[in-house]
């Protein structure tokens, strides 16, 4: 069996549920890095919470204030505020657990001997690799995100660290695009990546910004477990129930497609 031969509903689905699992590792790297130095920090869908402008938090003793490097006051939902090398460390770890999933997602795909472990292994390196390396192409445009605080950090330019990791994402976007094989192919599993990570990042983006406000508002229903907002951790249990859910059934029709045809 071709697993590259999949139903288009069945790819934006898998789109979709992989795009917070995509999300989630990129911040889990940062979060690893919080953790274990004990910063008690307190994560959204998109980030670690932060407010920026003249309104600072209503509990603003509950929040670490900083400075971006443009001079902006803003506030992390942290217990304690991390040292320069730390907060380095912190913010090149993300990137770097993309980079990670991205090869974890093609050793998925190469090594395993089921279709839909394939098909997740190879969509989440896709869907990585497709967004972090348009993310890195708008580099010349964009201002602000984790190389933007880190460049500033070290004292360099924001290209140095760039251009590296954009060149990583490219090299692991043309390795799905070549797994893939014909322009037919290629152009199914583009499509479902589009429409099922571009509703994912929006209603991400919408519910990051509500947690931000609730946690603000102390409301014990989005207090931490684990470091993640509670709605957060609940939300990734039940996509990664769902994607083992899509996994059984999967490999149950396959299996019952061998022995019909036997």
């Amino acid at each position: 069996m071709d697993y590259r031969k999949i139903g288009f509903l069945q790819l934006v689905l898998i789109a979709f549920l992989l795009n917070v699992v995509v999300q989630t590792i990129h911040e889990a790297g940062h979060w690893t890095v919080c953790e274990v130095m004990g910063r008690k920090p307190v994560w959204g869908f998109t980030q670690l919470l932060q407010i920026w402008g003249d309104h600072p938090p209503i509990h603003p003793n509950e929040w670490t204030e900083t400075t971006s490097p443009d001079g902006e006051k803003g506030w992390f939902k942290l217990g304690s505020a991390p040292g320069k090398k730390e907060f380095s460390i912190m913010l090149i770890a993300g990137p770097l657990a993309s980079i990670l999933g991205v090869v974890f997602g093609l050793c998925l795909m190469r090594r395993s001997r089921f279709p839909s472990t394939k098909q997740i292994g190879l969509m989440m390196a896709l869907i990585s690799s497709f967004v972090m390396s348009q993310y890195y192409l708008r580099g010349f445009s964009r201002m602000g995100g984790d190389e933007y605080f880190l460049a500033a950090n070290l004292g360099i330019h924001k290209y140095v660290i760039d251009i590296p990791l954009g060149l990583a994402f490219i090299t692991g976007f043309i390795l799905c695009l070549r797994a893939l094989g014909n322009w037919r192919i290629i152009l199914k599993w583009l499509g479902a990546v589009i429409l099922g990570s571009f509703p994912c990042g929006l209603l991400l983006m919408k519910a990051n910004s509500i947690i931000l406000t609730r946690v603000n508002e102390d409301n014990p229903l989005f207090r931490p477990l684990f470091g993640w907002s509670l709605p957060v951790f609940i939300v990734n249990v039940l996509v990664c129930f769902s994607l083992w859910i899509w996994w059984r059934q999967a490999n149950k029709k396959q299996s019952d497609s061998v022995k019909t045809e036997s």
